[in-house]
C-alpha cells in the first residue's frame, strides 16, 4: 500500500561553485526493505467486523478511504534517518586541485538530517465471492484487492558546517574561501536534492489476490490462506533514483501466506458481566519478495502479527488493535552497482483504536480506525486514519 521513502540508488550530483567543482555523493545507501517499506501495510486490518458471527455467501466488496502521514523514516537503530556525509576526512587538494599545497589539512563534513513528510490519500477497492459449497466444513473466499494512490511529498536534507583537521593558514585569502566555498556546495547540494524529491505522484498501486478458507465452530472463527501481490501499480526507477514518491513498488512479487482466528469470549450481550459481547483476534502471516527486476534489489522475508479486543454493544462496537512487522531474513542484491550496502533490517509497531456501526438490514458496516507506529528501525513511521465500508450482496 503505502510509498514514501527513498531508493537505493547511489545519485552523483556535481556543484559548482565559485571558479571549482565539487562531487558530492547524495545517494542513500540501500536499506533493509527497499525504498525503507513493504507492501504489507504499516497499520491494523484488524476492525469490528471481526465480531460477526458469520459469514454470508455469495459476493461481498469494501471500499477503504485511508489518509496517511509519513512523519519521517527510522534509521538502523531507531533514531530518525541521517543522509551520508558528502565530505569525509578528505584532503583539501582533491577537493580542488589548487588547494594541493594544503593536502594536509582535511576536510570533514557530518552525516546530514534528513526531514522527510509524506501525506497520501489511498482509496482500497476489494471485491470477492465466498463460496456456497463447504470445503473441510468451511467455505473459501476469493478476493481481489486494488489500491488507488495519491501522495504528496516533502524533503528536507540540511547538513552541518564544515570543519578542519588543522588551522587554515591566511594565504591568498584560503582561510575565508575555503570554508564558504565548501559549505556553499554542500548547501547547494542539500538544496538540490531536496528540491528533486519534493513533488506529488498518483496513480494505481500494486493489486493483492488472496484466497482464504474460513471455518466456524460455535464461538470460534478461523481461517487461512494465501495472498499474492502482483506489479500491476505505477512505477518509475528514474523516481526513486531522485528521491522521489511512488504509487507503486517494482517489478516484483509478494507472496504472503497466513493463518487468523477469531474467539467471542461471551456471545451474550444482555448481561453485565465484562466479556459480555467482548471478541478476541490474532493473526500471523510470512511475506517473501521475490527480485525486483527493476533494480536488481530483493528485500528480505518478514513476519506480520496483529492481535485485537472489540467489545460490541447493540449496532456499535469499539476495539483497539496492536501490530508488528518484522523482517527475519537480510535483503541481497543482485546488481553491478559494488557501492551498495545492506543495512539492518526492517521493523515497525504500532497501534490504535477503531469503532464500527453496524447498519440495521443492510448487511453492511463501517470501521474507522486510528493508526500509529510508535516504534520502528529502517523503515517509515506512519499515523494513518482509515474510514472502511464492508457489504455482503
Amino acid at each position: 500500500m503505502l510509498t514514501s521513502k527513498r531508493k537505493n540508488k547511489h545519485t552523483a550530483l556535481v556543484i559548482s561553485t565559485l571558479s571549482w567543482g565539487v562531487f558530492i555523493a547524495c545517494g542513500f545507501s540501500a536499506h533493509a526493505a527497499e525504498n525503507y517499506k513493504l507492501r504489507q501495510a504499516p497499520l491494523g486490518s484488524f476492525g469490528g467486523d471481526i465480531a460477526t458471527p458469520a459469514d454470508k455467501p455469495g459476493f461481498f466488496g469494501t471500499a477503504s478511504l485511508t489518509e496517511l502521514t509519513i512523519e519521517g523514516i527510522k534509521g538502523p537503530t531507531g533514531a530518525a534517518l541521517t543522509r551520508p556525509s558528502p565530505i569525509s576526512n578528505t584532503p583539501l587538494g582533491l577537493i580542488d586541485p589548487r588547494f594541493a599545497a594544503l593536502n594536509a589539512i582535511r576536510a570533514s563534513v557530518a552525516d546530514g538530517a534528513v526531514s522527510l513528510t509524506q501525506d497520501q490519500t489511498q482509496l482500497n477497492l476489494a471485491g470477492g465471492y465466498l463460496t456456497e459449497s463447504t470445503y473441510a466444513d468451511g467455505r473459501i473466499a476469493f478476493v481481489a484487492n486494488v489500491p488507488f494512490v495519491k501522495q504528496s511529498r516533502n524533503v528536507l536534507v540540511t547538513y552541518p558546517t564544515a570543519t578542519f583537521s588543522s588551522p587554515i593558514p591566511p594565504v591568498n585569502n584560503f582561510n575565508a574561501i575555503i570554508p564558504a566555498a565548501i559549505n556553499g556546495a554542500v548547501s547547494t547540494a542539500a538544496a538540490n536534492a531536496s528540491k528533486l524529491a519534493t513533488g506529488d505522484a498518483s496513480g494505481m498501486g500494486d493489486t493483492e489476490l488472496s484466497a482464504v478458507w474460513v471455518r466456524h465452530t460455535d464461538r470460534l472463527k478461523v481461517a487461512a490462506g494465501i495472498s499474492v501481490f502482483v506489479p500491476t501499480g505505477k512505477y518509475s526507477v528514474a523516481r526513486d533514483t531522485a528521491l522521489q514518491a511512488n504509487p507503486g513498488f517494482g517489478d516484483f512479487y509478494t507472496i504472503r501466506p497466513g493463518a487468523a482466528f477469531t474467539y467471542n469470549l461471551n456471545p451474550s450481550h444482555s448481561n453485565q458481566d465484562w466479556d459480555a459481547g467482548v471478541t478476541i483476534a490474532g493473526r500471523i502471516a510470512y511475506g517473501t519478495n521475490t527480485v525486483n527486476k527493476d533494480t536488481h534489489y530483493k528485500s528480505g522475508n518478514f513476519v506480520y502479527s496483529e492481535a485485537a479486543i472489540v467489545k460490541v454493544s447493540g449496532d456499535w462496537a469499539m476495539g483497539m488493535n496492536v501490530f508488528s512487522t518484522q523482517q527475519v531474513t537480510d535483503d541481497t542484491y543482485s546488481g553491478t552497482d559494488k557501492t551498495k550496502a545492506i543495512i539492518g533490517r526492517y521493523k515497525t509497531l504500532g497501534a490504535g483504536p477503531f469503532i464500527s456501526y453496524k447498519i440495521p438490514g443492510q448487511n453492511a458496516g463501517l470501521n474507522f480506525q486510528v493508526n500509529n507506529n510508535f516504534d520502528g528501525k529502517n523503515a517509515i513511521n506512519v499515523k494513518s486514519y482509515q474510514l472502511r465500508l464492508i457489504k455482503a450482496f
